[in-house]
This record gives C-alpha cells, structure tokens and sequence, in this order.
C-alpha cells in the first residue's frame, strides 16, 4: 500500500471525514493491493449503513463509501491505468455495488 499517498489524499478531506476515512484505511493489511482493498472497505461500510438510511448519522457513513470508491479509482488509474475500466466494471451494477444495491433493495 503507498501509505504516503493515500494519507496525502485522505489529508485533503474535511477533518469528519478525513477521520472516518483515517479509521477506515487503518484496518486495510498494508499488503493488499491498495484498489481492491479500498474497494472491499468501501463495500463493507455501504453493506452496514443499509440499516442506518435516514438516520443522520449515515449521512458521514456514505460520504466515507464514496470517499473510498474514489480513493479506489485513484489508485487504480495511478497503479495501472489500463485496468481502471475493468476494475470499474466490478464495482458498477454487475459487480459488487449492484450487489449491495439488490441487497438494500431486498432482493437478496
């Protein structure tokens, strides 16, 4: 994991969510490959807030989910920029986030 880089993006955040952001990267092994670990806690937090909607409290939960997917995007496009598409593909409704959305839907 570039922990330089990412603390410098995270650092550009407002400080509520530079902190959550802080705590969400702190539990990623710093041997994982740092897109797809992102993605997973990004994934992992929207999954959890799927029963706090309209509490306000969600409200910083899923600005830390964005904040990680686009930390994911990032770091995908700088480590290898080719397979940014695919990796976005995996994410988008056939991947994981239209998994969570049919789970938060219900579905399954």
């Amino acid at each position: 994991m570039d922990a330089a880089w990412l603390q410098a993006k995270i650092g550009e955040s407002p400080p509520p969510l530079r902190e959550r952001l802080r705590e969400a990267v702190a539990a990623i092994d710093p041997a994982a490959d740092l897109p797809d670990a992102l993605l997973a806690a990004a994934c992992e937090l929207l999954d959890a807030v799927r029963d706090c909607v309209g509490r306000r409290d969600a409200a910083l939960d899923l600005l830390t989910a964005d904040g990680l997917l686009t930390l994911a995007c990032e770091a995908a496009a700088g480590s290898d920029p080719e397979a940014l598409a695919e990796r976005c593909r995996a994410m988008g409704p056939s991947g994981e986030l239209g998994r969570i959305a049919e789970r938060w839907a219900g579905r399954s």
